[in-house]
């Protein structure tokens, strides 16, 4: 992919990264601030062949993409792509703007050499240098070089908060500055490789039929550019191309606790918590990429190529590279013959970038993504192929673990990555097979961020508040005999149980008044121990009436319950 997106995961501290894929992510953002240093991807991919030699990305010394280890992909019922290139992001400041606005302002360079819409016919007869025999009709095919720096604006605010509902936008404006930039595109072509028997003079390849366009910038753009050249050209202008470009984004979430909470997971009142991931689920939508590069400088283009039974030498394809692709090509296609314009624009990648973000449980969510490219097929300029991908991740402030597995390169290839993000770095690769000998993959990926500062805004905790509890008035429990403050020397059990009418006991007969402990007056009453009940001494006499009444203590704060009866 061109457009390479970093992580597919979307995840909520994605940060400026995050900008890329959805403006409006820029408002209610994790983060209070960060300043991204460097981030980098690059990418290699292709639909028609695997790679089966020696060899890795991480070990691409001991590469060899001869003909020997490219395993023809058999399905030539799709046109084939390819894509090869880099992007670089940074330096960049993300900064929060209260609870509702959010400010980003980062740099971008992007280079990529694309193919799109390539007959796989064709396709296979340049990989055999056109030396076998063949007829190749109906043929198309859209090759790409293009380079360009940005520096992007991005603005986003809440638009409605109300109870579960939660909608925000953003959009971001792009200044841009064309490094160089190059389309070859035939449209319908018939082309011949002529048997060595039925050659005339040199011909090798007959073009019976031909149409299309062909387009370059200043030739040696590519050798000419530095770092100091692109910043000049993105602070004072004086690139070959220029141009205006933009995203537009919304982002949708439903907060189910904004009945209780306001959908902050607080008390009302208590104010916006930033530091919190408030949905049950989050979808967004944006469209980026909006705009185009137009070049002037040194720019050749010829827009309406029409050829009929034109020869092609083998000295018009030997020696071909990139210092006389220009000259090699206008002589094939004897450019001479056809008008000349100083002037053509090449477009971004434009794209419709859909996701969905389900939280699971905890820190555990899974995340459903859709980009989809909107170039035609034989539009000029760098080019965004389609993917789908279905992101589990494990998300924390410090850690998050992300395992997308995706259909990349226009829903052709599938592919599974890995990624970690450990406070200000993060790591991964959209496609890990090419990471690895004897994978045979159709591409690899691999990407890379730092931030120098990156301070997200911390969870406010829920203090609600408690009131003390009241004690609630405790009985002693009938079912267990009352504890005794002292034990009774010698108990002299009675005859009857002891019936007592509440609220207040009835005087009792005993033959002797036993020791009563004086009534303590207490606001809040203690619970009476009931885990063991008192050992009460066998009496030793039969039991006698008894005529002498004990006298009651006066009624405390909550009234006790009459003592079984002693036996």
């Amino acid at each position: 992919m061109a457009q390479q997106l970093f992580n597919p995961g979307h995840g909520n501290f994605s940060g400026l990264t995050g900008t890329a894929w959805n403006p409006a992510t820029v408002a209610d953002n994790r983060y209070r601030f960060q300043v991204q240093l460097l981030a980098v991807d690059a990418h290699g991919t292709n639909t028609a062949y695997r790679y089966s030699g020696p060899g890795s990305l991480l070990s691409p010394n001991s590469v060899d993409f001869s003909s020997a280890y490219l395993q023809a992909n058999s399905d030539n019922s799709r046109p084939k792509l390819s894509s090869m290139g880099i992007a670089v992001r940074g330096p960049g400041l993300l900064l929060s703007l209260g609870p509702k606005n959010g400010f980003a302002l980062s740099t971008r360079v992007r280079t990529a050499l694309q193919g799109n819409n390539i007959a796989g016919d064709f396709l296979q007869a340049a990989v055999d240098e056109f030396e076998l025999p063949n007829r190749l009709k109906d043929n198309s095919f859209n090759l790409n070089l293009n380079g360009f720096a940005e520096l992007d604006a991005t603005y986003g605010r809440v638009l409605l908060e109300k109870e579960q509902h939660f909608l925000k936008g953003g959009i971001t404006v792009k200044l841009l500055r064309g490094i160089g930039s190059a389309h070859l595109q035939a449209k319908n072509a018939d082309i011949e490789v002529v048997p060595e028997a039925a050659q005339v003079g040199d011909t090798i390849i007959r073009l019976n039929s031909y149409t299309g366009s062909f387009a370059y910038s200043n030739p040696n753009a590519f050798n000419d550019i530095d770092v100091q050249t692109a910043a000049k050209w993105l602070t004072s202008g004086g690139s070959p191309g220029s141009g205006w470009g933009a995203d537009l984004g919304v982002v949708y979430e439903y907060r189910p606790d904004a009945g209780q909470s306001g959908g902050l997971g607080l008390q009302r009142g208590t104010g916006p918590d930033q530091g919190r991931n408030k949905y049950k689920y989050r979808i967004s939508v944006a469209v980026t990429d909006i705009g185009s590069i137009r070049y002037r400088e040194q720019a050749v283009a010829f827009q309406n190529i029409n050829l009929r039974n034109v020869g092609v030498s083998e000295a018009d394809l030997s020696g071909l590279t990139a210092d006389n692709v220009d000259t090699k090509i206008n002589h094939i296609l004897r450019t001479q013959k056809f008008d000349r314009e100083n002037q053509f624009r090449a477009g971004l990648p434009t794209a419709l970038n859909i996701d969905v973000d389900y939280k699971l449980k905890g820190v555990f969510y899974a995340n459903v993504a859709v980009s989809h490219g909107l170039r035609t097929r034989f539009a000029p300029g760098m080019r965004h192929f389609s993917y789908a991908a279905l992101t589990p991740r494990m998300e924390t402030r410090w850690l998050e673990l992300a395992t997308p597995i995706s259909l990349s390169n226009n829903y052709q290839t599938l592919a599974y990555g890995a990624m970690v993000r450990f406070g200000p770095l993060t790591v991964g690769s959209n496609n890990i097979a090419g990471l690895f000998e004897s994978s045979e993959p159709y591409g690899a990926n691999v990407y890379a961020e730092f931030s120098l500062l990156a301070w997200a805004h911390s969870k406010r905790k829920n203090k609600a508040a408690k009131g003390k509890k009241a004690s609630a008035p405790t009985t002693v429990p009938t079912s267990e005999p009352a504890l005794s403050p002292e034990p009774t020397p010698t108990p002299t059990p009675t005859s009857e149980p002891i019936s007592t009418p509440e609220p207040t006991p009835e005087p009792t007969p005993t033959s002797e008044p036993p020791p009563t402990p004086e009534p303590v007056q207490t606001s809040e009453p203690t619970p009476v121990p009931t885990s063991e009940p008192a050992l009460v001494p066998t009496p030793t006499s039969e039991p006698t009436p008894t005529s002498v009444p004990t006298p009651t203590p006066e009624p405390t704060s909550a009234p006790t319950a009459s003592p079984e009866p002693v036996k």
